[in-house]
């Protein structure tokens, strides 16, 4: 009687240990058909300002388990370079649909130079950041004869150097509407250039 009890419970241990055993081969096997249903997309490897156009470097493959909401991102198979940003792209984000358009027409853009002093220019600027740009009357302005805000919500398309004279310049994107106002505030006042958040 107690022989058997213990082949009973013998076998049950054996039993559980085998259901555990199939129970952790299983497991690996959905672990690892899920690892491979992973799909490569577009990332932003800079930040992505609207009106901008995408060039390579600002772009990065990446591999994202997203079984169903791939449709939402860019797959890499697209070819995005040269298109025009719509909606802000963070760093590191994956790339929705909806914020790119191949379209030249989807935005009224005019990329206009700006030469800014040092000191009126945050530090550190980069494209894809957004700023402000004001206008401050000098002894000589004819128009302006207070501050102004000229232009917000803008996009940097780029940012160079500063020269030997002290001045940065950068270009960024304005609408057609906007760039008259913009030439005027330059040629009859100091323009002072707030970055955005």
């Amino acid at each position: 009687m107690v022989k058997d009890k213990f082949e009973i419970f013998k076998n049950s241990r054996l039993v559980l240990g085998l259901s555990v055993l199939l129970i952790a081969v299983f497991s690996a096997g959905l672990i690892s058909k899920e690892a491979n249903r992973t799909v490569q997309v577009w990332a932003a490897r800079s930040s992505l300002s609207p009106g901008s156009f995408i060039s390579e470097k600002d772009i990065q493959k990446v591999s994202v388990l997203l079984p169903d909401s791939s449709k939402n991102y860019i797959s890499v198979r697209a070819q995005i370079v040269g298109a025009i940003v719509l909606n802000k792209i963070n760093v590191g984000e994956l790339i929705p649909v909806a914020a790119v358009s191949a379209s030249a027409n989807s935005i009224n853009q005019r990329l206009v130079p700006i030469s800014v002093a040092v000191t009126d220019i945050p530090l550190s600027l980069n494209r894809g950041d957004i700023i402000d740009i004001y206008s401050i009357p000098t002894r000589d302005s004819k128009f302006f004869t207070e501050p102004q805000l000229i232009s917000e919500q803008i996009s940097v398309s780029e940012v160079f150097k500063e020269t030997n004279s002290g001045l940065v310049s950068i270009t960024a994107i304005f609408s057609s509407d906007q760039v008259l106002p913009l030439l005027e505030a330059l040629s009859d006042s100091k323009v002072v250039v707030v970055r955005s958040f």
